[in-house]
């Protein structure tokens, strides 16, 4: 059986809500509940704004939605069809706006809500009806990435078409006077308007967004030619995916169709979508100016193709790859030769029949210049709970461009590889935790948990069969010296991350700086370091590990770098020699949030912070609470995490601090500019 024809509606993963999230998925929505052709339907506000759901009797996988936009409840028979197929249907209040800004800003609201708080899919059907055409679009605009489709039905597309040529004080003008003031419009800026998708078909062709609009010819409100047949025009033009249904001799009502099944079928294949014989991703991982990796785990033994298109045209990029039962059926296809600063499409197929669908998998090369804004998260410490899923969501929610995993991602507590490939597995299926990864690359190191056993080192038997799992689960860059450990390192932007390995070298050969106590990175890796930091030229360097840089821990607890103050002293040491710029420390394992500023003035010169970062889940250790002499934070906050963000665009870069806490704000805030991080 192909894709189209699974028994599949959404994002085709394996929700097992139970496990992945019971609380969220099970719980309904607040306000006054009714009925709605059958199905519960719930009213509440967020805020000031009037949301509206109505659930199918029985969600479909990956909870897709269609999330209309005006005249709720007119010819309804699309929605009806798509609940029936476990859709849930949304209205969110923006009557009058005409989609501006404001009205935007309301969307934002009750995405954010629906997507981290209740597990809806990330991308859903937009439906927008004449005027509602206004909302869908300018949503399209500015979240190009946040929907699946669009369904257009007679959707007014422009301003322009209405004010054409008349003069101040026609009366015609009366019809459009809402709209003008909406967007704060004179006549001589909607005369010359070219904010509306009518003309910014490029905007929306660069992303491939799947467009249908339902049509009279004879439509005597949103003229056809003017607004639909002049706008799909031009997005063919530029390469946009578009149907156009026309009903000959229509007016603008009625809407839709008798029959909705080419619009149900239209909205239904375009969902995210996976088939079966892809049991774990497909993932992202390292990506290039010209290369990029892609992960995932197959079904059975066997070659699988994957090709990489990019948008604007040019050549794609092909490559065969086997899965096989000594890498667990893991497959990295590893793309070499692409475009720099090019956005790419990927499909994966076997026996010729293609095993995703819908519009997640992408990536975009490096590009050879400056990259705008990066965003780098950081996690530590999650579970395969509804507390983790909900984090990896709200992640999703704020669009970073990688996520790296610090470790006890997953809790495994032994080096036996059979028991090291099922936790993987089973940490890799969370639903959000793999659509999070379609297309942001995904970076890791391991701590104790996930290196073999609580509060060990590199004296650990068995810890190669560790690695070896690591390397079939995670798509770094590299793993360690080829033959031992997995330290590695990556490049976004002006930030350059440096991955270090804690566990596996660690009290297993005396330290290249005092060889009388043992080494905790151990001499490749020292020297790799090194190395690395004097070879990067980034404005920022992330050095990051899952164990903390400093000895204020729960009583007992030995595994942090004050055990081996003396190789954090010659790290401090060797950066105030060699006058490397730029760096900040990052952390986890230790259930809490956490802020620290060493005295390293005299050694490093200037003063070097640490950024903590833990737990994912819900497990907040409070006799963590220590106290040391650099604290600037602490949070006991669970469901957490840390994101990072620089815009090279600036002069003076800054390099922007936030932990986000569980109900996705920020518990606390800081920045470094390039010039506090060196040397004065």
């Amino acid at each position: 059986m192909n894709l189209w024809g699974m028994r599949i509606a959404g994002v085709a993963l394996v929700w097992w809500l139970a496990a992945a999230c019971p609380h969220a998925l099970a719980a309904g929505f607040p306000g006054a509940q009714t009925k709605w052709h059958g199905y519960q339907q719930y009213d509440f506000k967020l805020g000031t704004i009037a949301c509206r759901v109505v659930t199918p009797q029985k969600p479909a996988e990956g909870r897709p939605w269609i999330w209309r936009a005006r005249f709720w409840g007119h010819e309804p028979q699309t929605e009806r069809a798509l609940l029936a197929h476990g859709f849930h249907v949304v209205y969110c209040d923006v009557s009058e706006l005409w989609g501006n800004d404001e009205a935007v800003r309301r969307w934002s609201t009750c995405y954010r809500y629906l997507t981290s708080q209740h597990g809806f899919s990330s991308r859903p059907a937009l439906l927008g009806m004449s005027r509602g055409g206004l909302m869908i679009y300018a949503w399209a605009l500015k979240y190009p990435e946040r929907l699946s489709c669009l369904y257009g039905d007679a959707p007014a597309m422009g301003i322009r078409p209405y004010v054409a040529g008349l003069p101040e004080g026609d009366p015609r003008l009366a019809k459009v006077a809402n709209w003008m003031e909406a967007h704060s419009l004179t006549l001589r800026a909607a005369q010359t308007s070219g904010r509306d998708a009518l003309f910014r078909a490029a905007a929306l062709a660069a992303h491939r967004i799947p467009i249908l609009h339902v049509c009279g010819d004879a439509d005597e409100s949103v003229p056809f030619k003017a607004h639909t047949a002049a706008f799909a025009e031009r997005y063919q033009a530029l390469g946009g995916p578009i149907r156009v249904i026309v009903k000959k001799g229509g007016k603008h009502h009625p809407h839709s169709l008798r029959d909705p099944a080419p619009i149900v079928s239209f909205i239904r294949s375009h969902q995210t979508a996976v088939a079966p014989q892809i049991t774990h991703g497909p993932r992202l991982g390292h990506v290039t100016k010209t290369g990029a990796t892609i992960w995932a785990r197959l079904q059975s033994s066997g070659t699988a193709v994957l090709t990489a298109e990019p948008n604007g045209g040019g050549p794609a990029v092909t490559v065969r790859r086997a899965a096989e039962p000594g890498k667990d059926q893991c497959v990295h296809w590893v793309l070499q030769g692409l475009q720099p600063g090019t956005r790419y499409e990927y499909q994966i197929r076997r026996d010729g029949e293609a095993l995703l669908q819908g519009r997640a998998f992408h990536f975009r090369t490096a590009s050879a210049g400056r990259q705008g804004l990066t965003q780098i998260a950081f996690a530590s410490c999650a579970r395969e709970d509804d507390g983790s899923a909900r984090v990896w969501r709200r992640m999703a929610n704020r669009d970073p461009a990688a996520l790296v995993l610090l470790g006890d991602t997953p809790y495994i507590d032994t080096p036996n590889l059979a028991e090291q490939r099922r936790r993987h597995r089973e940490f890799a299926a969370v639903p959000a935790f793999r659509e999070l990864l379609f297309h942001r690359r995904l970076y890791a190191t391991w701590d104790d948990h996930d290196f073999g056993r609580n509060d060990t080192d590199g004296r650990l038997p068995g810890k190669g069969e560790a690695r070896r799992a690591f390397m079939e689960y995670r798509t770094n860059p590299s793993y360690g010296d080829g033959q031992h450990g997995i330290y590695s390192s990556f490049r976004l932007g002006e930030v350059e991350v440096f991955l270090l390995d804690t566990r596996y070298f660690a009290a297993t050969e005396p330290s290249p700086f005092v060889a009388e106590k043992p080494s905790l990175l151990g001499l490749a890796q020292w020297r790799w370091l090194e190395a690395a930091l004097l070879e990067s030229t980034a404005t920022f360097k992330v050095l990051a590990c899952g164990m903390i840089w400093n000895g204020a821990v729960r009583p007992g607890k030995r595994d942090h770098w004050e055990t081996y103050q003396h190789e954090r002293q010659a790290l401090f040491e060797f950066i105030g020699r060699q006058k490397v710029t730029g760096v900040v420390l990052v952390g986890g394992d230790v259930h809490r949030t956490r802020v620290i500023q060493h005295d390293s003035r005299d050694a490093a010169g200037y003063r070097i912070t640490e950024l903590i970062t833990s737990p994912v889940h819900g497990s907040v250790i409070a006799n963590a609470k220590a106290p040391h002499p650099g604290l600037v934070a602490d949070f006991g906050e669970p469901h957490s995490f840390l994101l990072i963000s620089i815009d090279d665009g600036l002069e003076d870069r800054v390099l922007n601090v936030e932990f986000v806490g569980r109900e996705g704000k920020p518990i606390y805030q800081l920045r470094f500019t390039e010039t506090e991080l060196r040397r004065s």
